[in-house]
């Protein structure tokens, strides 16, 4: 599309380019719409600009409407000359906003029209190039419904789709998109990235409302002046620190800032949207609880519908006992992290509007008690997951009342002595499938790792048999869900399924110049129960058999004494995961005389790759959810 020409009869005040100036690194473009009752802040944010020597590589141009009203109570400004239109001003150190320094005058315009957004940043691309282009949008903020609220324009706003039609013909006119698109407004939320995403690279906004004073220019572009070479998620990450740290301890409002990497967006809404999926399936049978997730989910200003995303999906597994909520939410973790590249706030206990950032993550949305908005469905975010059609259905129906008796135990299946098969009988009223998730008890083994999922036909009135046998030992919660056309129409939780595995301690016990020794007394001592274990070596050989997890469980401190004569060696350890049916371990004994000796390196070579190693791989798949990176 070609680009839009400047409309008729623009006067120009100053000294405007005759031919662009060879490009700089970075363009920052700040649409500072204070045709409000933001005029005055808008006057301090252009002066805090303008104390910053910005060097040779960065350029900031600012078109900046004021208001007609006057009234400093209301937040209008009478200063720098009163003027009530619309000037364009390429900012130097010390410029002051003055009528006769800016280098255009556009007269009265509708910052609210998106035709007026293009004008701008083409005018801004294409006389002033640089490698990186920051776009600003400076004002009042909606959330979803939009941003810059125009008052002379009888309160006209930028919508969404406006948004998105202005950035497809910048982008399409100046053939690259937008380095960094900011909102120095409240509430940037979800869905305002999301359908601008095709046409910017990173985004940097606040979740929630910002106090009227907006950004620290002058920190930010400090940081910016001495290193223009920052690329445009540095600066973004810069632009967060400097915010927070600015109202940190001393605002008398919450704050919030987040990097957002539009790349991320892609992957982290088909992840939510398969979230979503099986959140669904959990309705109406956890109405309830989803309803209760809500409430407990930190929301924001003004109709405060603007929910912190990853909160809510922290309280829905608070909430619900579904280990298949939980594998899509360690799937949704991982995208989450793509698309929050920093997120960072301070949260005021005493804030005195009362809305608090303990658990703000990044990325709010619109969470209405009922229903959605008509205009919402038309939303990118809402064509392209079931986050509207959630909306519409997450308060209907009520719990199913379908009688599904279940139970279950662990058995020896193969007459070896140990349980390892976990035995289920279960019992529907209606038919359908019973399906199995088999995972770690997470007081019992520290971390809940979902470990097997399975699926069984359930008849009605039946009692039906089903045998699982998991991969590894431990102890196991039992979750069996009643399927019903793919919907949870009941749940038995079946808890502290112990299922056995035999783990080997094994190894050789030399003396002084390598020589293996016999008879040699090996000792393996769970020093949380007292339990002890021993076996004599024998052509230098040892091995402990032991039943996990009855005798051990991760991370119980174990001690190996090895005894011969007037030798000794004492080694602890924690003991490790149950990945490996064997541990191997080498022992060398020391002379009696010379006093035992304890090995402190925290675990053993082997043990460190396998309880270490593995266990660290093991807690980064399956983290739990109280965090995100």
């Amino acid at each position: 599309m070609a680009a839009i020409p400047l409309v008729l009869g623009v006067l120009v005040s100053g000294p405007s380019p005759v031919s662009a100036p060879p490009p700089k690194a970075w363009t920052i473009l700040v649409y500072m719409d204070a045709d409000n009752n933001l005029e005055g802040v808008g006057i301090d944010d252009f002066i805090e600009m303008a104390s910053v020597d910005l060097g040779t590589e960065v350029n900031v141009l600012v078109q900046f409407d004021r208001a007609n009203g006057s009234n400093p109570i209301q937040g209008y400004s009478d200063l720098y000359g009163d003027w009530t239109d619309a000037r364009r001003f390429y900012v130097t150190l010390d410029l002051e906003p003055l009528p006769q320094n800016a280098i255009v005058n556009l007269s009265e315009v509708n910052m609210a029209d998106p035709l007026e957004l293009v004008r701008f940043v083409n005018w801004g691309i294409q006389n002033y190039p640089a490698s990186h282009y920051f776009l600003v949008l400076w004002d009042h903020g909606l959330g979803w419904r939009g941003v810059v609220v125009d008052d002379t324009a009888i309160g006209d706003q930028l919508t969404p789709f406006e948004l998105r039609s202005a950035l497809g013909q910048i982008v399409a006119t100046n053939g690259r998109r937008i380095d960094l698109l900011g909102n120095d407004a409240c509430r940037m939320t979800l869905e305002i990235m999301y359908e601008l995403a095709d046409f910017v690279d990173y985004f940097v906004g606040s979740e929630k409302d910002e106090p009227a004073e907006g950004w620290p220019y002058d920190a930010f572009l400090s940081v910016l002046a001495a290193d223009p070479d920052m690329t445009p998620s540095e600066v973004a990450n810069a632009l967060v620190d400097e915010y927070v740290a600015s109202y940190q301890g001393v605002s008398a409002y919450s704050v919030a800032l987040s990097a957002v990497n539009a790349a991320g967006f892609r992957p982290f809404v088909r992840n939510f949207d398969a979230f979503l999926v099986e959140l669904m399936a959990h309705l109406p049978y956890f109405r309830d609880e989803v309803v209760a997730a809500r409430a407990a989910t930190e929301s924001y200003e003004m109709t405060g519908d603007d929910y912190d995303l990853w909160h809510f999906v922290q309280n829905v597994l608070a909430w619900i006992p579904s280990p298949r909520l939980v594998r899509r939410a360690q799937d949704l973790a991982a995208s989450f992290s793509g698309a929050v590249i920093h997120e960072r706030h301070w949260d005021n206990p005493a804030a005195v509007n009362g809305v608090r950032a303990t658990n703000a993550y990044g990325l709010s949305l619109f969470f209405p008690t009922v229903g959605g908005d008509p205009g919402y469905a038309a939303l990118a975010l809402s064509v392209d997951s079931l986050w509207d059609e959630f909306l519409s259905t997450y308060r209907s129906g009520s719990r199913p009342q379908v009688s599904f008796w279940a139970n279950g135990t662990t058995v020896d299946a193969d007459g070896d002595g140990l349980r390892e098969t976990f035995e289920l009988d279960y019992t529907p009223a209606i038919s359908g499938v019973a399906a199995v998730e088999l995972a770690w008890n997470a007081t019992a083994m520290g971390e809940a790792i979902p470990i097997v999922s399975r699926e069984y036909a359930a008849d009605a009135n039946r009692t039906n048999a089903a045998r699982v046998t998991a991969p590894v030992g431990g102890s196991y919660d039992a979750t069996v869900y009643l399927l019903v056309a793919g919907q949870v129409v009941n749940l038995t939780m079946i808890p502290a399924l112990i299922l056995e595995q035999i783990i080997t301690f094994e190894g050789r016990v030399t003396g002084d110049g390598g020589v293996l020794l016999d008879g040699a007394v090996v000792t393996l001592t769970n020093l949380r129960t007292g339990a002890s274990l021993s076996d004599t070596a024998g052509g230098g050989a040892y091995r402990i058999p032991v039943v996990f997890p009855t005798w051990f469980r991760p991370g119980d401190p174990l001690r190996l004494r090895v005894t011969s004569a007037d030798q000794e060696t004492v080694l602890a350890f924690a003991g490790p995961l149950p990945l490996n049916a064997n541990v191997t371990q080498d022992v060398a004994l020391q002379t009696a005389g010379m006093g035992p000796w304890y090995v402190a390196f925290g675990v053993l070579l082997v043990l460190a790759v396998i309880g270490v190693a593995l266990g660290m791989y093991y807690r980064r798949r399956y983290q739990r959810f109280k965090q995100v990176p």
